[in-house]
């Protein structure tokens, strides 16, 4: 496969051609543009979505300047699915000062359902603990403070497992299932 230019949006160009900055790639920036500052207000992909295909059929108003010159079909469609991608793409390029502001805004987001969750905590209600749980799990892995769940299977003083040693205690699982089933079935029986 030969390294032929290519313009900003991957279609290949003459090499005497300067790079051009396609109207597809400025589309996409404008999607991707749109799409971080409507999920930093706390909308939906599915939500977004529909904001955007709305905002091409002028509709609604775009919340982030929309390119002018730039030609849209009038079937333009956006799934929430490809929302999503251009959300990743985008989150990829800001800087680390709008990432770090997406972790605060997704912390304060949490403590606020944590907050909201409280009387049902202070009564003791089991559903509003869990999900308290969840929430403070979830801010957790977000800030980059849970620890990272690590799990080894060790054999005699802490040395790896052998293969006859996992052979044999598989085979002490299946015939320890084997006798509780069949003392199940005499029991039944009885």
């Amino acid at each position: 496969m030969s390294k032929k230019p290519r313009n900003s949006d991957g279609t290949t160009r003459p090499a005497n051609k300067s790079q051009l900055l396609t109207n597809r790639t400025v589309l996409a920036r404008w999607v991707e543009a749109e799409t971080m500052h409507l999920k930093r207000l706390g909308m939906s992909y599915q939500a977004i979505a529909e904001h955007i295909v709305a905002v091409v059929r002028g509709q609604q108003k775009a919340m982030v300047p929309f390119p002018v010159d730039i030609p849209f079909s009038d079937e333009y469609r956006i799934s929430a699915q490809a929302v999503h991608a251009a959300f990743r793409r985008g989150i990829v390029r800001v800087p680390n000062a709008e990432a770090a502001e997406f972790r605060r805004l997704d912390s304060e987001r949490c403590e606020d359902m944590f907050l909201s969750l409280q009387a049902g905590i202070r009564k003791g209600d089991p559903r509003s603990i869990e999900v308290g749980v969840k929430v403070l799990a979830h801010k957790a892995e977000i800030n980059g403070y849970k620890a990272p769940a690590r799990v080894e299977m060790t054999g005699k003083d802490g040395g790896s497992l052998s293969v006859e040693t996992s052979k044999r205690i598989r085979s002490a699982r299946a015939s320890a299932l084997c006798e509780e089933t069949e003392s199940g079935e005499a029991e039944h029986k009885k």
